[in-house]
C-alpha cells in the first residue's frame, strides 16, 4: 500500500502545481475607464480630432470626445465621470443601439440579443457589472460587429446624390438650450411733417 499512497501524493501534488500555475497565468482583471472607452471608439470610428486637441487636458479631451460621440448617437459619455468604469450595461447599450437603433428596450433583452449573436457572454443575472478591458476589446474586435458599429456611428459621408447623411439626434437631456435675443423693435415710419411748403 505504500506505493499507492506515494503515487496518490505525487499525483495530488502535480494537480496542485498545475492548478497554481494556471491561476498565476490567468489574466489580471483590469477595468476600462469611460475615458479609455471613448478614446477607443473615436479611433475605431475614424473621427478626426479638432486642431489643437493635442494640447487639451485629459478632462477637456474627454469632453470633446464625449460631444463628438454624442453627435453620432452615443450619449453614454456626456455628463459622465471619465474615470468611472465601463459596465456590461454600458457596452450592451452601445452595441445594441448600433445594431437595432436607439430604443428603450430593457437591458435583459439587449443582453439576450447580444449573447445570441456571440457578442457578449450570456449570464443569468443580467447584472451591470464592471467589465474587464480585455473582454471589451475582444467584443469590439469581432469583424462583423466592428463593421456594424462603424456603419451606425461613423461621421457623415456624402451620399450618391451628393447630400450628406444627417447625424443622429443629440441627447436633449444633455444640451443647454440656445436662447436667441429678441428681434429689434420696428423703426417708426419716416414723417413728412415739415417738408411741405
Amino acid at each position: 500500500m505504500k506505493i499507492g499512497k506515494i503515487t496518490l501524493t505525487v499525483f495530488l501534488t502535480g494537480v496542485l502545481i498545475c492548478a497554481a500555475s494556471l491561476f498565476c497565468q490567468a489574466e489580471e482583471f483590469k477595468p476600462m475607464s469611460k475615458a479609455e472607452f471613448a478614446s477607443i471608439l473615436v479611433d475605431m470610428l475614424g473621427f478626426e480630432m479638432p486642431i489643437g486637441s493635442d494640447t487639451l487636458s485629459d478632462a477637456e479631451l474627454y469632453e470633446v470626445q464625449a460631444n463628438m460621440l454624442a453627435e453620432r448617437g452615443i450619449t453614454l459619455f456626456v455628463d459622465s465621470d471619465a474615470q468611472s468604469n465601463v459596465t456590461r450595461c454600458n457596452l450592451a447599450n452601445v452595441l445594441y443601439d448600433a445594431l437595432i437603433g436607439a430604443n428603450e428596450d430593457p437591458i435583459e433583452k439587449k443582453f439576450d440579443y447580444l449573447a445570441s449573436l456571440g457578442y457578449l457572454t450570456a449570464t443569468n443575472d443580467y447584472q451591470c457589472n464592471v467589465m474587464n478591458s480585455s473582454d471589451i476589446i475582444t467584443a469590439l474586435n469581432i469583424p462583423e460587429l466592428s463593421g456594424k458599429l462603424a456603419e451606425a456611428y461613423s461621421p457623415p459621408t456624402i451620399g450618391e446624390r451628393g447630400a450628406a447623411i444627417a447625424p443622429a439626434p443629440a441627447n436633449p437631456e444633455s444640451q443647454t438650450p440656445i436662447v436667441l435675443p429678441p428681434p429689434p423693435p420696428p423703426e417708426p415710419p419716416a414723417s413728412d411733417i415739415g417738408t411741405q411748403g
